[in-house]
């Protein structure tokens, strides 16, 4: 199968949901921090807001790359292969790492080895790493997505009945958003089956079908690229203006739901309606975003399209990297617990994670570790992208 042209773009949407991700999860570090008021707490859960991108904009290029690279065939034992070996291989490596360095291997006993595999199955071995667990289902069932699509597509006729179509779904993933946040929660609703019970409830969060409209969406923008790209730049303005009304809504939500006058993160959870919405709007404009600042080469886009490649070694390692870098903050007292200590923080994390993820990518077994991201260096742009950048 011939190698499509890069979507250029689609590295600086890598770069700004990785940065986000490692901003979250400083945000959660500083929360903790003795000394948090309130006015501090409010503002940092609205900065927590502007940043729950990340993982839907994750799944989303997933989709888009998928769909892009492989509709019209997939081989799929080859398919599985590659994915494998680029993304779990990395991932069971890490997560090992994660539970030698938490002290969850003490010994390789029977109960030690189900423990291990437990928390690989879940991707419960640090916080963070649940994410790849939930990321690879879309990669296990590409097909089966794939068919399910091609047959949707073939029913639809027109552009009104395909509308439709995407509408009927964001309200159907709506309610599932409402069960997640607001059904489950308030009833003890509980599956026989262990396995189910977990799989749908329990870890729910990683569960492919609680992101799957971002797949989808993303499947839907690589079979209309140049149409989309022109759609979001001619419609930015209704699209700012929802997306402000739907992050004043949150924010609200955020102070109501907390229950007492500190910030409770886990209200502003992407498994809600309100956030579904607002994630949508969000993500539409990163995505413009992108396409403006790769729109021509620069200094800029060389630095998104590194960050880009290197994002996934950066995601496995960047626990371990905050751990130390809020320790060596802590100890010289650098900034306290104030806003602008998270920045320094983040901005620490963030560098030494990408050269950390950089370094090992350049080893001979650098693909074990951090995926494949030297194979991603990025090209001149080929006519396909030339043409498309001299269209808008």
């Amino acid at each position: 199968m011939a190698r499509k042209e890069r979507i250029v773009e689609l590295d600086a949407v890598r770069a700004f949901a990785f940065l986000a991700v490692v901003y979250q999860h400083v945000i959660g570090v500083y929360m903790r921090k003795p000394g948090v008021d309130e006015m501090t707490a409010f503002l940092y859960g609205k900065l927590f807001h502007l940043l729950k991108f990340a993982v839907p904009a994750f799944v989303f290029i997933t989709g888009l790359v998928l769909f892009y690279n492989y509709y019209e065939r997939v081989n799929y034992p080859g398919f599985i292969r590659k994915r494998f070996t680029e993304i779990v291989v990395p991932y069971a490596i890490w997560s090992l790492i994660y539970m030698v360095w938490h002290r969850d291997v003490t010994g390789w006993d029977v109960s030690t080895l189900v423990g291990v595999v437990q928390k690989l199955i879940t991707g419960s071995a640090s916080y963070h790493l649940w994410f790849v667990v939930m990321i690879f289902q879309f990669y296990l069932l590409y097909p089966l997505l794939l068919k399910g699509f091609k047959a949707a597509k073939q029913r639809l006729s027109g552009r009104a009945g395909k509308v439709a179509a995407v509408g009927a779904a964001a309200l159907l993933y709506a309610g599932l958003m409402w069960v997640s946040a607001r059904y489950l929660p308030a009833h003890p609703f509980r599956f026989d089956a262990a396995w189910l019970d977990a799989y749908l409830i329990t870890y729910r969060d990683r569960n492919f079908l609680f992101y799957s409209f971002y797949f989808l969406l993303g499947g839907m923008v690589a079979l209309a690229l140049p149409a989309f790209r022109s759609l979001l730049q001619r419609r930015w303005p209704y699209l700012l203006a929802l997306f402000a009304a739907a992050y004043a809504y949150i924010g609200y939500e955020l102070v109501r739901d907390s229950g007492g006058f500190l910030v409770n993160l886990n209200v502003a959870t992407s498994l809600k309606p309100s956030m579904f919405f607002y994630t949508v709007a969000q993500l539409l404009l990163v995505y413009l975003l992108a396409v403006l600042l790769t729109k021509r080469d620069s200094r800029w886009t060389a630095w998104f399209s590194m960050i880009g490649r290197n994002s996934y070694g950066a995601y496995l390692v960047h626990a371990l990297v905050l751990t130390y870098v809020m320790k060596g903050l802590n100890v010289w007292d650098v900034t306290g617990s104030t806003m602008l200590g998270s920045v320094f923080a983040f901005l620490l994390c963030s560098a030494a994670s990408i050269a950390f993820s950089y370094g090992l990518a350049k080893l001979p077994f650098g693909a074990w570790l951090v995926g494949a991201a030297e194979k991603k260096r990025a090209n001149a742009p080929g006519q396909s992208e030339r043409q498309w950048k001299q269209a808008m």
